[in-house]
């Protein structure tokens, strides 16, 4: 196939300022369409040439999620395990007697935080303890802020690895009681930390071990790289101005809160090569190229399901209508409300630049998309998925 309506998106990206693209689509354990355009720097006039590094920022989610999940079939935890067996500073949260008008919150570089408070008992701690459930799905109550005075105090004391800064986090007051309300937040960071407890290896360590190294994702990493090599290949980071102008930005990741810090929501660095062969395997029911098992089928179908109901799930359709939240992932629940063109249960996630991921397990289907640029809204992600399923329109499954 030759993917025309995706690579004609992709240079409407170029054209509307977006400053380079990288996308792959695979299909089974072949990969079928690989365009890349525009610029790594603009700047410098250095071009796109498909070996780019990149910060994926909340991509990193998926991958978390998947260490969880890998240690769920291990027997390692229960979803409904409260956090507090495994992290004992998140027992007896505090939660806010505030409550907050509901409305689409604001952007905090990665994803939107929404959700609002509830009434708290006496002695202002919540009645629900937070579990890995509510992590996963970002049920807990927490916030993304990043500088709240619990994490600085714990940076100006030293403290910088990741289960020490996850018992900072604790220290956030829970704006609903558990399980009642979706808001985006550090749930994903405080999920590193337990990983690290259920498999006694730091969130890098067991990334590589288990992740990157069996499915030969070689440039993929917490943090941004020491080596002059790998410096060199890193895509200059930009951003959309109020005026949807691209300037050019600072390449950091504000959510390495630390040295030492690890962060499973949105910590790692690496290329759309990279990136795809998880998704691949992802597509493929678990297993990848090479034959790996990363997930088996009924635990992908668990994954990938939608857990939210309520007042929940009326949170995350501020943020994505027809979509619910899985453990990680958005996932596709009504065509007519989304305007997406993809099958139900077609699921994925996105990063605070720009990047995309989709994974279409009845079509065996995966697309990868990597961009580098801040403040660039859902539509692209829209465009991008339904010119791929324009192009699709032939496939029997479809």
């Amino acid at each position: 196939m030759t993917f025309d309506r995706v690579r004609q998106v992709l240079d409407d990206f170029i054209r509307e300022g977006i400053p380079g693209a990288d996308c792959i689509i695979t299909v089974g354990h072949e990969q079928v369409f690989r365009y890349f355009t525009g610029y790594a720097d603009r700047e410098s006039g250095r071009k796109t040439d498909g070996n780019e590094l990149y910060l994926i920022f909340s991509m990193t989610k998926m991958i978390t999620s998947v260490c969880a999940m890998q240690l769920y079939e291990q027997g390692r935890f229960g979803l409904d395990d409260p956090v507090s067996v495994y992290l004992p500073a998140f027992a007896r949260m505090r939660l806010s007697s505030q409550t907050p008008d509901m409305k689409e919150g604001a952007l905090v570089a990665t994803g939107r935080s929404i959700g609002g408070g509830k009434e708290i008992r006496q002695d202002g701690t919540a009645v629900t303890p937070v579990t890995v459930r509510h992590l996963l799905t970002m049920t807990a109550g927490l916030d993304y802020d990043l500088f709240s005075p619990s994490i600085r105090a714990a940076i100006a004391e030293g403290k910088s690895s990741t289960q020490e800064l996850a018992d900072a986090i604790a220290g956030t007051v829970l704006g609903f009681e558990p399980g009642t309300r979706f808001r985006y937040s550090l749930c994903y960071d405080v999920l590193g930390a337990l990983i690290e407890k259920w498999s006694g290896m730091t969130l890098g360590e067991y990334m590589h071990r288990r992740i990157f190294r069996p499915l030969g994702m070689e440039h993929t990493f917490f943090g941004l790289p020491e080596e002059k090599e790998l410096a060199d290949r890193m895509a200059r980071l930009y951003r959309f101005d109020e005026e949807r102008n691209v300037k050019a930005v600072e390449l950091a990741n504000p959510f390495t809160l630390a040295a030492g810090f690890e962060s499973g929501g949105a910590g790692l660095t690496s290329t759309a090569a990279d990136y795809s062969k998880f998704l691949e395997a992802l597509a493929c029911d678990g297993v990848s190229r090479s034959g790996y098992r990363l997930l088996l089928p009924r635990t992908i179908d668990l994954m990938s399901r939608n857990h939210l109901e309520g007042q929940a799930l009326e949170d995350f359709h501020l943020l994505h209508r027809g979509y619910g939240y899985g453990f990680g992932v958005r996932t596709h629940m009504d065509g007519q409300e989304s305007g997406s063109l993809s099958p139900v249960g077609e699921f994925g996630w996105d990063g605070a630049a720009g990047a995309f991921a989709l994974v279409d397990r009845r079509n065996r289907l995966s697309l990868t998309y990597f961009q580098h640029v801040h403040e660039t809204g859902y539509e692209f992600q829209r465009r991008l998925r339904n010119a791929l399923y324009q192009d699709l329109n032939g496939m029997e499954a479809i």
